[in-house]
């Protein structure tokens, strides 16, 4: 495989800990992204939804707009304040003494880690045709079958409590043929595919 591998690192049942801080309203998602944070920057380890989308690009405040041949098209702009994958240092206060915190500690003991989060795919619904500026360890905490990603030409089902790196700075995408949400625990990689 040229876009996905496999990696030997302890495999919590993280989705049964998720329930229960969903249960207890510790955490929850928001209705406009299905992510949560899982680290922060310093100053705001209370707030989950952060580094939630993307670091430099503003899609609360998107809005339609035309192009030079006057079509319409969304227009995003940029932050005003743009974070750095390595401003997020700081595990946020939901998931301390947690399995969540015994996983972030792992990972950060092996990698150079950016954020990391939970990402929610809803039944029937596919991402768009992107790459990423980081690469990903994926490690599925609900999946099922016809939970796929792509990455270039490989597809790729990949199982619950297995953990992957994947190789997404190349074009991916992942689509969710189910009929139950798909949530993946997805932690960036600050540094090359190759090392990890």
């Amino acid at each position: 495989m040229k876009y996905f591998k496999q990696l030997d690192l302890s495999t919590p049942d993280l989705y049964k800990e998720f329930e229960n801080l969903l249960d207890k309203n510790l955490i929850h998602w928001r209705t406009d992204i299905a992510q949560i944070c899982i680290n922060g920057v310093k100053g705001h380890e209370d707030n989950i939804f952060y580094g939630v989308g993307s670091l430099d690009l503003d899609w609360i405040n998107a809005y339609y707009g035309q192009d030079e041949q006057g079509n319409s098209k969304v227009i995003v702009p940029k932050k005003e304040h743009m974070l750095h994958e390595d401003d997020f240092r700081y595990l946020c206060t939901p998931f301390k003494n947690t399995l969540f915190e015994d996983m972030y500690n792992e990972i950060e003991s092996k990698y150079t880690v950016g954020r990391i989060r939970l990402m929610k795919l809803a039944p029937h619904l596919c991402l768009s045709w992107h790459h990423d500026a980081t690469d990903r360890l994926h490690y599925p905490i609900k999946t099922q079958d016809g939970c796929i990603m792509v990455i270039e030409d490989e597809v790729m089902h990949i199982p619950e409590q297995t953990w992957w790196a994947t190789n997404t700075r190349y074009t991916h995408t992942a689509f969710n043929g189910s009929r139950e949400d798909r949530i993946h625990l997805v932690v960036n990689i600050v540094e090359e595919y190759e090392n990890i």
